[in-house]
């Protein structure tokens, strides 16, 4: 096949020629290269100052994070713990109330019997009362306060 003749051809493109290697290129080319090297050298740096202020604030935030997780934990534990403390309180005074009226039907039954052979005699004492536990608030801490503590 023939090539048309309204094409155009294509033709390389002709380089630059290279630049000779003198003193004054070597020196020059070293001059960048320090400059390039020192810009670096102080990014380098910069990050490094930076990198115990980030290590710092991920460590402070994993401790707010920390105590968090324990509040909740902690608030769920109590609320787990408190029906037990009741559900154990009532199984409490039920016991007593077994014990004091196990103590009654046998002061009943023996007194007669210890009177009669001179031994002291089986007294029946009230249970005695449970102290209900007055309801602790925590202090609240104020704001300023909790601020110091984060700082």
């Amino acid at each position: 096949m023939a090539r048309s003749s309204s094409r155009t051809r294509s033709t390389s493109r002709s380089r630059a020629a290279a630049a000779p290697v003198n003193p004054r290129t070597v020196f020059l080319a070293s001059l960048g290269a320090a400059v390039l090297a020192g810009r670096q050298a102080e990014r380098f740096a910069s990050d490094a100052a930076e990198v115990p202020q980030r290590l710092r604030a991920g460590a402070d935030a994993a401790v707010v994070t920390a105590r968090s997780e324990v509040t909740k934990l902690a608030k769920s534990a109590r609320s787990r713990i408190a029906p037990l403390e009741r559900e154990a309180g009532k199984l409490g005074a039920q016991i007593d109330a077994a014990r004091v009226q196990g103590v009654a039907e046998a002061a009943k039954r023996l007194n007669p019997l210890l009177t009669r052979v001179g031994l002291p005699t089986i007294v029946v004492k009230a249970p005695a009362k449970r102290v209900k536990k007055a309801a602790m608030k925590r202090p609240v801490a104020k704001k300023a306060v909790k601020a110091r503590r984060r700082a």
